[in-house]
């Protein structure tokens, strides 16, 4: 499964699927690779090799699944790391799932959330299995370790008996969703937004903030007019204000990609933290370099629903900057 249904959906001249990238590589080296595609309980031939499953689980528009988990997909996974010590588990799914019937068995030695990688899947995974490529991704989603944990999202709004033609969703949620709602609650997912691991470590340090000196410093965007938006909304909004630095080091033995994400504490938000950009870039071993993040306008403002149009607050703004929404690394202030 490599794209998703609907509007969205594609139809590739060609593509690359994992099982064909793996035995074109069996080939090469001489590998013998036992494959099975259609049972859900498969034998496993020899316990002490790698064992890789792939599990997928597809949704759409006008097409939702009825549950984060999927009982075919976990059973399968179960059955396999139950017979093989080395089970390294491959995730093809269209939007959030659960991992926790299987996520801690002692013979799950690995994951990649792989979800939509496109129509040459099966290379990049090959390249990344092989330690020919070191992964770079990081989760754009929080993987719960319940379905509940999600709380009133997890379900479509119904109509009710006030309405039975249509529903009525009044957002009560506001802004916590996501990251932010396990943040407010306190809930400790499985996984969490922007985790992602690589073959190598990395040190952060030495934060530099500052205001750019032509940036403006005014409540409203320059530019703003009473009336209907000009198409695009108002240039101004994309105007860089700040410029935040951080020196990265990589600490381990391999090259890889480090990704850094930006986190912003907007004073006023009600929301403690939300992503405001990324960078990655490779590094060698030993080496260190410098990534910087340029924050406009609109990455610091927020809607004002009296006046109808973005406000950029004054104050000290969080600024932090890490590996994911909960492992921040450096922190400091800005001061608008």
């Amino acid at each position: 499964m490599y794209a998703g249904g609907g509007s969205g959906a594609i139809s590739p001249v060609s593509s690359i699927s994992p099982e064909d990238a793996f035995c074109h590589q069996a080939s090469i080296d001489g590998t013998i690779l036992y494959t099975d595609s259609t049972s859900e309980n498969p034998v496993v031939k020899d316990s002490n090799n790698p064992c890789l499953v792939f599990i997928n689980s597809q949704f759409s528009e006008d097409w939702d699944r009825s549950t984060l988990a999927d009982v075919y997909s976990d059973t399968l996974v179960i059955n396999v790391a139950s017979q093989c010590k080395n089970t390294m588990a491959f995730i093809h799914n269209a939007g959030v799932r659960l991992v926790d019937r299987w996520i801690e068995h002692p013979n799950i030695t690995a994951v990649i959330f792989a979800d939509l990688p496109g129509q040459y899947s099966g290379n990049s995974l090959t390249e990344i299995v092989y330690g020919r490529q070191p992964p770079s991704g990081r989760l754009p989603f929080t993987v719960a370790k319940n379905e509940s944990d999600h709380g009133s999202l997890l379900r479509p709004t119904l109509p009710d008996r006030s309405n039975p033609q249509y529903s009525q969703s009044d957002f009560t949620q506001g802004l916590f969703i996501d990251y932010r709602r396990f943040i407010q609650t306190t809930i400790t997912p499985r996984f969490v937004f922007g985790y992602g691991l690589t073959y190598s470590s990395f040190d952060y340090s030495s934060l530099k903030i500052s205001v750019n000196a032509s940036a403006v410093r005014s409540s409203a965007p320059p530019g703003t007019t009473i009336g209907i938006a000009p198409e695009g909304d108002v240039t101004s909004l994309y105007d860089n204000i700040a410029t935040v630095s951080i020196s990265f080091k990589n600490t381990g033995t391999v090259a890889a990609a480090e990704v850094a994400l930006l986190y912003i504490g907007v004073p006023g938000s009600g929301v403690p933290k939300v992503l405001r950009g990324f960078e990655k870039q490779l590094i060698q071993p030993g080496a260190g370099v410098v990534m910087s993040f340029s924050p406009r306008r609109r990455d610091l403002s927020i809607w004002d629903v009296v006046t109808q149009q973005w406000v950029l607050p004054s104050g000290d703004f969080s600024v932090m900057v890490g590996k994911s929404v909960l492992d921040i690394q450096v922190q400091g202030i800005l001061t608008m």
